[in-house]
């Protein structure tokens, strides 16, 4: 069985995912500035062995605002669509279909087109 844990260290000001393996007895730590980047460095890890993580937070129409980055981690995100400002709010553990998750590379391409969208 596999389970994440989330940990945020004050002192260091770090956020903390932590991929619990008990069939294998190990624990990869995913630790990084912002909650919303840690769980980048876990896709990416779960990419790299053909996994994804079913979150609202690898859909790649969603993305944290610098605001919810700097006072929450990231932890609430925006679901944004090409052309307009965002305004559905989701929590970026919350699950999501197979069908509507992507990489992150997917992600970033997303979240560029939809800020060249607006400028448009």
């Amino acid at each position: 069985m596999k389970e994440l844990r989330l940990d945020v260290d004050m002192q260091d000001e770090l956020w903390q995912i932590q991929l619990e393996n008990s069939e294998e007895h190990a624990t990869t730590s995913f630790s990084e500035t912002d909650l919303y980047k840690a769980k980048q460095a876990l896709r990416e890890y779960l990419e790299a062995r053909g996994c994804q993580l079913l979150r609202a937070g690898a859909r790649p129409e969603v993305v944290p605002s610098a605001m919810s980055r700097s006072m929450g981690g990231g932890r609430q995100a925006r679901v944004v669509r090409l052309g307009s400002q965002a305004t559905e709010l989701v929590d970026i553990f919350d699950y999501a279909e197979p069908a509507l998750v992507g990489t992150v590379q997917q992600q970033q391409e997303y979240v560029e087109a939809w800020c060249a969208s607006l400028r448009a």
